[in-house]
């Protein structure tokens, strides 16, 4: 029970905050969302998207093209600030800009209603209910009489994840079929992707109309570059005298060690500065780096998990469920894809995978740290990944209960792996002695 004296007084606590020293001069400089007026260490990729896409200058539709590149390599903000300079140019015919985020605007049908609300911003169609053909024909229908003679961007940001829904192929070639089917309007679709191996699950058709074969690669930031952008960016943040060069180099360093992730190194700063201000620290130090690392790292485990493919989610879990129920198994592939198979049958809407794209997923999650897959031989029967959670159960169950669909899944006990249960031509039967 708390005393008086550990009792939390709101109202001490913000009147307290308000005389501290001030850090924070503008905030959203420090955003992965803000789009600064120089770009640094990005030339290189700014000049090819330029020149794919400045023939809307004219009127003229460009190709359609890929992006590739790890979390945190500026694939989103170049292209942001290509498209804001490019609608600074352009005079008499401004291109239009439709983002999708394929993370959270997931299905066929979404992403259709998603770009046709964004266009129309009055006439809405409805989350659900509507026949997707419908949709497209009413999509070109707006497309021809609100944008008219002019280009029409379409961004599909994560567009990866597509690859494992169903219809995800066939939205894509759709999209990238859309100046067949218009009048005036011209489109050009632009994917951004964080798998640089996501054109192995297009179809070829799809492939070609994206030009998957010459995509746009975005390579990790180094130390040097991260500090650039962190300098940059922290002297439209901060107040003058409230941060020093030291500061800014040990973000960057920590970031660069983890891949280059520009993302990471801006929520360091961002965290770091909000840990000194609600201490009323006159200056951002490197012990509240350290303390922001801490807080950052809890979160970013949740984050990145809640922000994986459903498909991967549910191949985690089923990895979870294995050693939830039984902890002295030796978890193999096989395993795995027996479960996820058990849950795919739980959840009607979502189909059973192959056990080589089960095995790319298991590939994917070891590589994020969240499980751990050494290969051992079997001899005459091959070889075979042996399997183990590299975070506990409770912490993960905590973060997967987050997923509402998933959460009705964490206490149901696989039959496969049950001793009186036999498995038989993929159905799993009781034994009978």
């Amino acid at each position: 029970m708390l005393t008086n004296k550990d009792e939390f007084n709101i109202e001490d606590f913000y009147a307290h905050y308000l005389k501290g020293p001030k850090i924070f001069q503008k905030r959203e400089a420090l955003e992965t969302s803000y789009v600064p007026e120089e770009l640094p260490h990005r030339d290189k990729e700014i000049k090819k998207i330029a020149e794919l896409t400045a023939c809307a200058l004219i009127g003229d539709a460009p190709s359609s093209f890929l992006c590739y590149g790890m979390t945190g390599t500026g694939k989103t903000a170049t292209v942001r600030y290509v498209s804001q300079k490019l609608t600074r140019h352009a005079r008499a015919k401004k291109p239009w800009w439709i983002y999708v985020n394929c993370n959270v605007v997931s299905t066929p049908y979404r992403i259709l209603a998603h770009i046709y609300n964004t266009i129309s911003n009055r006439e809405r169609i409805p989350p659900t209910g509507l026949p997707k053909d419908v949709i497209f024909k009413q999509l070109l229908g707006l497309l021809d009489q609100k944008v008219g003679d002019s280009v029409c961007f379409l961004v599909l940001d994560e567009i990866d994840i597509l690859s494992d829904k169903k219809g995800g192929n066939e939205i894509l070639y759709d999209l990238t079929r859309l100046n067949e089917n218009l009048d005036y309007c011209k489109t050009s679709l632009i994917g951004i992707s964080n798998k640089l191996n996501f054109k192995k699950y297009l179809d070829p058709r799809v492939l070609s109309s994206l030009g998957g074969e010459c995509p746009i690669v975005f390579h990790p930031y180094n130390a040097n570059e991260l500090a650039d952008i962190l300098k940059k960016r922290a002297a439209i943040a901060f107040y003058p005298g409230t941060h020093e060069e030291g500061v800014i180099r040990y973000c960057a360093a920590l970031a660069a060690e983890e891949n280059g992730d520009a993302r990471k190194a801006l929520q360091l700063l961002k965290k770091a500065a909000e840990i000194a201000q609600r201490k009323h620290s006159k200056k951002i130090l490197e012990r509240h780096v350290d303390e922001a690392r801490l807080e950052l790292e809890k979160d970013q485990v949740e984050e990145f998990i809640l922000g994986l493919p459903f498909q991967a989610k549910l191949v985690l879990t089923a990895i979870y469920l294995i050693s939830k129920y039984f902890p002295n198994h030796v978890i193999i592939s096989g395993d795995v894809y027996d479960v996820h198979s058990e849950l795919c049958n739980l959840l009607p809407k979502k189909r059973k995978l192959t056990e080589r794209r089960i095995s790319d997923y298991i590939n994917e999650l070891t590589l994020a740290g969240l499980i751990c897959a050494r290969i051992k031989s079997r001899g005459y029967y091959g070889r075979t990944k042996i399997i183990t959670l590299s975070m506990g159960l409770d912490m993960l169950e905590r973060i997967l209960s987050k997923e509402e669909s998933i959460a009705e899944l964490l206490n149901y006990r696989p039959l496969s792996l049950q001793k009186d249960k036999v498995k038989i031509n993929g159905a799993v039967f009781k034994k009978l002695y």
